[in-house]
């Protein structure tokens, strides 16, 4: 669901694709326990125990992420004039300023489309984020040369729409500030 004001654009997560998230981290959580708590083979338990584990932990913390987003009522995608909100992913990149973009693109990786942000500064908004949330954020920004990727995951607004919401709103921004130093300069004559 989204909604639409004068000058912003507000879209929530969707339902249908958070519940979906949900069965499937609580089948590999399940599949972890099987895996390490399986009698059945001697030779292969410790590494079933191992894998087990890492399911249980990591599909462990994606379950609990995607409950937490279908029971929240925030918005996971905010659009306005002066930048955007995104809080679609644990990876998302929050309050964004127009200012701070360098570049605005669409790209694919393994099969599913993304809109990527380039930022001016990428160093010192990696340096914002916490620990493993900036790892996570520099291994993608090393692989697509995109600071903030949005996927349509979590969104119910189709992506290509989304994207050229987004550009409009850049080069909307960006052409203000040239009006406006381009103001400062006539009165600094």
């Amino acid at each position: 669901m989204s909604t639409s004001y004068d000058q912003q654009h507000v879209e929530y997560p969707s339902r249908k694709r958070m519940a979906w998230l949900t069965v499937g981290a609580a089948l590999f959580v399940a599949a972890g326990f099987f895996l390490m708590f399986d009698d059945s083979s001697a030779k292969g338990s410790a590494i079933s125990s191992v894998i087990g584990l890492f399911s249980i932990i990591f599909f462990g913390l994606c379950l609990c992420y995607s409950l937490v987003k279908m029971i929240k009522k925030e918005p996971s995608f905010v659009v306005d004039e002066h930048g955007f909100v995104d809080s679609s992913s644990y990876t998302s990149g929050g309050l964004i300023a127009w200012k701070d973009v360098e570049n605005i693109f669409m790209y694919e990786f393994m099969g599913q489309k993304m809109i990527g942000v380039k930022l001016w500064d990428e160093r010192a908004f990696l340096d914002r984020q916490n620990g493993m949330k900036r790892k996570l954020m520099t291994v993608n920004s090393s692989i697509v040369d995109a600071t903030v990727s949005i996927a349509q995951n979590s969104l119910t607004l189709p992506l290509d729409q989304l994207y050229i919401m987004m550009v409009e709103r850049w080069k909307q921004s960006n052409e203000r500030a040239s009006e406006g130093s381009n103001f400062d300069l006539f009165n600094n004559e």
